[in-house]
């Protein structure tokens, strides 16, 4: 058997898949292993043009015999887009997206993926074609300007220092952390979810559900104060996926831009394109390209997420 995990969510632990014909699952690993290029045994350095959206695949044998005929270490992960190197990696890649059965969760599988339906195939041909595309909003003031002035009431936040090494430096750090343990600046190392340290999380991807849920945890919309006694308090951005696939968190930095964490991968400052955030709504987010608005973190629910 031949278990595949598609690194692609930021929010949401990782959808997994599983090759249960032996036959398939050996090609498949006959045709990665003819480029030993294509893989690695360990996660890779971050590279500028990762960020949101697909990144690659994790794949793992639970056959000594299949490794061992192979000569492949049990775990194996595939970058691909821009981080990927040259060679036959997309179609390698597409292989994997088509023989998986997305739409059974792993019997086998004692985890926390979240169910997919068959569409997540789809969405994972996009991915690896490049057919989504970034939200561009034209015009619009960035966050901070302009637009903190219309409402009647003005919130004192606080803005933390840049320091990705608190999330970087330890490899289960940066695996077992996600986007809203980075906008909540709380390390819980139990990629943290919406609604689940306040018992209610949320039931669907959308704007109005994960913002219900983020509220419940304690957040409060932009413009609705906290008082000081819940200091820090940050100010924090939401966006998803259409058709409700994943969330994702950024959150405002003391030097003007904005800070997110891409599911287990780094936190960075930098959007899909390489460019410094001094605005999520303008930012490339890859296919997250639904913007929910802005939030308030607060002491009291950063250390309420679980």
């Amino acid at each position: 058997m031949l278990r595949i995990t598609a690194d692609v969510y930021s929010g949401r632990p990782d959808p997994v898949a599983d090759i249960t014909d032996e036959a398939q699952a050996r090609a498949a690993l006959r045709e990665l292993t003819r480029d030993r290029t294509l893989f690695t045994a360990s996660r890779p350095s971050e590279p500028l043009t990762g960020g949101l959206g697909l990144r690659g695949f994790w794949l793992e044998t639970f056959d000594d015999g299949l490794a061992r005929d192979f000569d492949v270490d049990s775990r194996l992960y595939v970058p691909v887009g821009p981080q990927a190197p040259a060679g036959r990696v997309a179609e390698v890649a597409e292989r994997l997206i088509t023989i998986a059965d997305w739409g059974r969760a792993p019997d086998t599988f004692a985890g926390t993926a979240p169910p997919v339906d068959e569409s997540f195939r789809d969405f994972l041909l996009g991915e690896l074609s490049g057919s989504s595309t970034a939200s561009v909003q034209d015009g619009t003031e960035p966050a901070g300007g302009a637009e903190e002035e219309l409402p009647a009431v003005t919130c004192q936040i606080e803005l933390g220092a840049f320091n990705p090494g608190f999330w970087n430096n330890d490899p289960t750090v940066q695996s077992s952390n996600n986007c809203y343990n980075y906008a909540s600046n709380w390390r819980t190392n139990t990629f943290a979810q919406p609604g689940r340290g306040c018992g209610s999380m949320y039931t669907r991807i959308d704007c109005a559900e994960v913002t219900r849920a983020a509220l419940c945890d304690g957040m409060h919309h932009r413009f609705d104060c906290f008082p000081d006694g819940e200091k820090p308090r940050f100010l924090v951005a939401l966006v998803v996926i259409p058709g409700g696939g994943d969330f994702h968190w950024y959150r405002k930095q003391k030097e003007g831009f904005w800070g997110h964490k891409p599911g287990g991968t780094a936190a960075r400052n930098y959007d899909n394109s390489g460019n410094v955030i001094y605005d999520p709504e303008t930012a490339d987010r890859g296919p997250y390209t639904i913007f929910c608005g802005y939030f308030y973190g607060c002491n009291s629910q950063r250390q309420r997420i679980r």
